[in-house]
Parts: C-alpha cells; sequence; structure tokens
C-alpha cells in the first residue's frame, strides 16, 4: 500500500482489525468485511485472530520482557491450553528465523530482532492477514534483510494474505504482487501490477509524491534519454538483464561512465573545522559503553552521513555534539570552543537537532505553537509571548515551505508520522542556526516530501551551513552526502568521502549497511561486463549515460 504522507494509509490498517472503529474516536461510514466478519460489528478480540497487525515500532506492542512470554502473551490471553501454546511458539519463532531465541530477554535484542519477535507474536495466533505498517522503519539494512527474508519466505509459501506499507520498495517487489495506492485525500487512486503502476502510472505516482522502486525510476530516465530498454523490469536482476540487452548501452556506458560521485568531497583546512571530537567515550548510567575513543573533525560547510547499525552509537554522538546529552569535558569542541562551558541556550541558537521521534521534542498543543517556542519559549501560544511580526511571518513561510500552513492550529501529536518530522524539522529551521544535525530525516516521509526536505538541506549547505545527517538510507547517503562517518560498536570504522565507502563491501558489510539498489545494478554492470565503478545514483547513470545515439540511417 503507497501513498503519500496522511494519506489515510495507517488509518486504513486500524480499520482492518477493528481498532477502528471500536477503540478509536471519529466518523465512521461504509462497511470492512475482513474473513467474513463485519468489523463494525465484530469485537476486536476476534478480529485480531483474523488479522495480524505489525506497527512501525515493535517496542509499542510488546508487554512482556522474554521472547518466550511474549510470543506466548496473545495465546494465553485467547485462553489456550498449554499444550497447543509450547508447539505454536516454537512454530512461530521457526517462520521468522527464530528458533532458539526463546529465552532470550527483549531488551537484548536488535531491531531487526525485535521486529521479528514481533511478527512471530503475530504469526502464532494463526492469522490468515498479516498488515504490516512500515515494519523496516527504524531498521538498518542488516536487519531489515532479516525481516524481509522472513516476510518474502511467508509470501512464497501463500500461507497468509499479506498488506504492508513500505517505502524500501526494490528490497521487496519481487515478492509483491498487488499494488494500492491512495492519493492525497484518503482515495483508492490505483490498484493493481505493480509493473502497471510503476511504469504506465509513474507519472501520476510522481505527480502525488508515492515512492517507486529505483530501478523503475533508471529505466525511465534512460528511455527518457532514447535507450530502448525493453520490457517492464522491476528488480536488481530483471534490470540489469534489461541494460546489458539493450544495444550499445554498455559499450556507452563503459567509454563514458568514468568512476564519479554525485557530490565530491570538499577540500578544507582545519581551521574550516567547526566540530571535533577528541578521545570522546561515552558510557549510560546502566553501564552500557556507547561511543570509546571517538575522534573526528567535521567541516564547515559540510553535508556529512552519520552511518551504522543499529546500536552503533550514530544518536548518542550527534545527541553528545547538540548537547542533549552532556559530553565530558574536553571532549567535543564546537569552533574551537569546549561544548561543556557552553550554557545550553548559546549552543542551541548555533546546533539544531532534530530527533529521530518527533513527538519527543514536542511542548506545545498547535503546529504553530512549535515554531513560536523555538524563536521564544515562552510565545507557546499563537496569540500569547513577544514574537516580532517578522518572527511571525518567518513561522507561515517555514510551514507553507514543509505543506503544514493549512495544519497550523492543529494539535501536533494528530499529525500523521510524516507530518510530525516535517514540523521537528521546522521548528529547528525556523531559527537558523549553523549546525544542524536531523536523525533519520526522511522517515515516515513520502517521495515528494522527503525530495523537498533534502533539498532545503542542499540549499542551506550551498549558504554555508554544516548538515549533519543520522541516517541508514544509502540512497541519501550517495544522492546528498559529501563526507560520511561510519560507526561500529561505538568505534569509528571509516571517515571519508562517500565513494570511498562504498567501494569496499567488506567494510560496509561490518558497518551493518548495503548498497542502495542502484548501486547494486552498478556493481553487477562493473563486475560482469566491465562498466566502470561509482554509478551508484540516478546523476551519475544520467551523466554516463548522455542522450542515445541516433540509429545509423540504412543504405538503400
Amino acid at each position: 500500500m503507497l501513498g503519500p504522507s496522511g494519506s489515510g494509509k495507517s488509518t486504513l490498517t486500524l480499520c482492518l482489525d477493528g481498532i477502528i472503529p471500536h477503540l478509536m474516536e471519529g466518523d465512521y461510514s461504509g462497511e470492512v468485511v475482513v474473513a467474513g466478519l463485519v468489523a463494525g460489528n465484530v469485537p476486536v478480540h476476534l478480529l485480531t485472530q483474523e488479522t495480524g497487525l505489525v506497527f512501525q515500532d515493535p517496542e509499542s506492542q510488546f508487554c512482556t520482557l522474554t521472547v518466550e512470554d511474549e510470543v506466548a502473551f496473545g495465546l494465553e490471553n485467547l485462553q489456550w491450553p498449554v499444550a497447543k501454546i509450547e508447539p505454536a511458539i516454537d512454530g512461530a519463532l521457526t517462520l521468522v528465523g527464530l528458533r532458539g531465541f526463546r529465552a532470550r530477554r527483549l531488551s537484548s535484542l536488535s531491531g531487526g530482532e525485535k521486529q521479528r519477535v514481533a511478527l512471530a507474536a503475530v504469526l502464532a495466533m494463526g492469522p490468515r492477514i498479516l498488515v504490516l505498517d512500515e515494519p523496516s522503519a527504524n531498521l538498518d539494512p542488516g536487519a531489515t534483510a532479516e525481516l524481509f527474508a522472513a516476510l518474502r519466505a511467508l509470501a512464497q509459501a501463500r500461507s497468509h494474505t499479506i498488506l504492508i506499507i513500505e517505502h524500501k520498495l526494490d528490497e521487496i517487489i519481487d515478492w509483491v504482487n498487488s499494488v494500492l495506492v491512495l492519493g492525497p485525500d484518503g482515495h483508492q487512486i490505483f490498484r493493481g501490477d505493480p509493473a502497471t503502476a510503476f511504469y504506465e502510472r509513474a507519472a501520476e505516482l510522481d505527480e502525488v509524491g508515492v515512492w517507486k522502486p529505483q530501478t523503475t525510476e533508471l529505466v525511465g530516465i534512460l528511455r527518457q534519454m532514447g535507450w530502448p530498454v525493453l520490457g517492464r523490469p522491476l528488480d536488481v536482476e530483471s534490470t540489469v538483464s534489461a541494460l546489458v540487452e539493450t544495444p550499445g548501452l554498455l559499450e556507452h556506458l563503459r567509454r563514458h561512465g568514468a568512476p564519479v560521485a554525485c557530490r565530491r568531497a570538499p577540500t578544507w583546512s582545519p581551521a574550516d573545522v567547526t566540530i571535533r571530537t577528541d578521545g570522546l567515550s561515552f558510557r549510560y548510567p546502566d553501564g552500557h559503553a556507547a561511543l570509546t575513543d571517538v575522534s573526528l573533525e567535521i567541516a564547515r560547510g559540510s553535508f556529512l552521513a552519520l552511518v551504522g547499525a543499529n546500536g552503533a552509537g550514530k544518536t548518542t554522538l550527534a545527541s553528545l555534539m547538540s548537547g542533549v546529552l552532556t559530553a565530558p569535558p574536553g571532549s567535543v569542541f564546537l569552533d574551537g570552543e569546549d561544548i561543556a562551558r557552553l550554557s545550553a541556550w548559546s549552543l542551541s541558537s548555533r546546533v539544531g537537532h532534530v530527533f529521530q521521534n518527533p513527538e519527543h521534542q514536542f511542548v506545545t498543543d498547535t503546529v504553530w505553537g512549535e515554531l513560536a517556542f523555538s524563536l521564544a519559549p515562552r510565545a507557546g501560544r499563537r496569540k500569547a509571548g513577544k514574537l516580532t511580526p517578522e518572527q511571525r511571518a518567518s513561522i507561515d513561510v517555514w510551514l507553507e515551505r514543509l505543506g503544514l500552513l493549512r495544519l497550523a492550529e492543529a494539535n501536533p501529536f494528530s499529525l500523521s508520522q510524516g507530518q510530525k518530522r516535517r514540523l521537528s524539522v521546522a521548528a529547528m529551521l525556523v531559527r537558523g542556526q549553523d549546525i544542524l544535525i536531523l536523525d533519520e530525516p526522511t522517515l515516515g516521509q513520502d517521495e515528494l516530501q522527503a525530495a523537498r526536505l533534502m533539498a532545503m538541506m542542499a540549499e542551506l549547505q550551498m549558504e554555508g551551513r554544516t548538515v549533519i545527517m543520522v541516517t541508514h538510507d544509502m540512497r541519501l547517503v550517495s544522492e546528498y552526502a559529501d563526507s560520511l562517518v561510519a560507526l561500529g560498536a561505538g568505534r569509528v570504522l571509516f571517515a571519508g568521502p562517500p565513494t570511498g565507502f562504498f567501494a569496499d563491501m567488506d567494510l560496509m558489510t561490518r558497518s551493518g549497511l548495503a548498497l542502495p539498489a542502484l548501486g547494486r545494478v552498478a556493481a553487477r554492470l562493473h563486475r560482469d561486463h566491465g562498466v566502470p565503478a561509482g554509478l551508484n545514483t540516478l546523476a551519475t547513470f544520467a551523466a554516463a549515460a548522455g542522450d542515445a545515439p541516433e540509429p545509423d540511417t540504412p543504405r538503400k
């Protein structure tokens, strides 16, 4: 299920297991029938035995402390006999690749393992329908691959109907056989074959801001440039085959596809360093060592990607650089000043930090009030505080730029996930700090809003500001970042230009990361057909392909 942010995708999933209309207030009309049951007339506990819902954040649906207890929890509530519960636990954990994990504490699991436990807890109850709402949103590429492997096996067994909201389409397109697209107003605008959706209806999907597989975007661009790519390839394998069979394309790429990055690493001197860490180590009160001896220099005006697996220390490092966490004296420096000596207000006026969970930084009861609070903490309401006319105008400008002006009086907690993310970004941008730290900036965004947001970040960098992006999305890294720091188990594994990181597959694997789909296409063309490496983005592919040559005119 695809659609722009706020189109009602998550709302529709809640209708399928009876949470709407039984547990959420609102105006409800029409009829939802699940496995022959009319949702409006059947209690939630009966509907959930037919429809299993897996949320974006697995911890939001955990109720116990261990894997075994979590999977058993739903069965016990349904009053299953013990003789049936035991084999059901083993069977569900086997289905998701976690056999032998029964005694593990949930707190000890990785993000991917937690998501698979949530899936197992749903599968154990035997629902015929699985509904997953962006299940990989908070997972690194390695954990995402684990989760999708489990779902792929279920899809191939054809034992369940699976409905998934997901924008990492290149990772699931090989087992999806139908696409449902909702428009901005919540209406259905397409239902049918994936190839038809992403080729024949591509312009319509672009207009509403729906994510598409990178592979189909590449084929579309090549065709616009005159290359006669045949068929409607969707996954990496079929796309590579289609490109190989396109007359003249490989030879052209061999000639003109010199290794080039979409963005080049800047050249800078020590005088340009804006943030420096010196032997930074950090341990949480529970004893967990999040960072160990991290020494970095971040150039003023750079666009840095901070990457690594779940638990690598990325968010901790970002929080120490912004002052959200207190750094040890003499370990983090801002323009040469030890941030341990700076006041909270002074630091926040120079460094803006957008959290991974936007709700963690909402403090008022209106969208407009969030930006007002950023400018003047005592001006939390639109009609209160001492904002200048210029500040009020600035708030409206930023809300308009991020598509939130019509929601100015809405409660921040009532917004969709994508709208919440844009609001948290606007609340930082309105202050105009020189350094912006964004933790998973495009999480929950549709393609159109993600592109707008990232374009704004690129514009701010062009103005001389420093942008630090914490992300698992290697597509964003390849398209926007000019420098990269990879963390692993709290230590720096790599610091340098992204092209150097992408060229070292062993390092990427150790970092728990993976090439984006276009990177995998390029790697196959390089390995098997001699095409130069480095074509990791649509821009670099387009630059290398150029306009297709005119076909030879037959001699009479």
